[in-house]
């Protein structure tokens, strides 16, 4: 690989468009299973609109710093194996 001194190579380009597609798919597999539980179905839609709100605050946080460390690994990982 030759290094190039004039921008991004293209090899980090698609690492990180991979890693971005892929945590995209796993925040949209995470609400879909979510939504389909019976917990949320049944009994969540019962609860106070600031509790409905904090506690998927509290899930969307969670879930971002999951897919955030989840970008960098994949990114990390597909940049090892285009950098062979």
């Amino acid at each position: 690989m030759i290094i190039a001194l004039h921008g991004i190579p293209a090899e980090m380009i698609f690492s990180l468009l991979g890693a971005f597609i892929a945590v995209i798919i796993y925040l949209i597999w995470v609400h879909y299973s979510v939504y389909k539980t019976k917990y949320y179905n049944d009994e969540f839609k019962y609860f106070s609109v600031e509790k409905r709100l904090i506690l998927y605050l509290g899930f969307l946080l969670a879930n971002l710093g999951v897919a955030f460390l989840l970008f960098w690994l994949l990114t990390f990982i597909f940049a090892a194996t285009i950098f062979r």
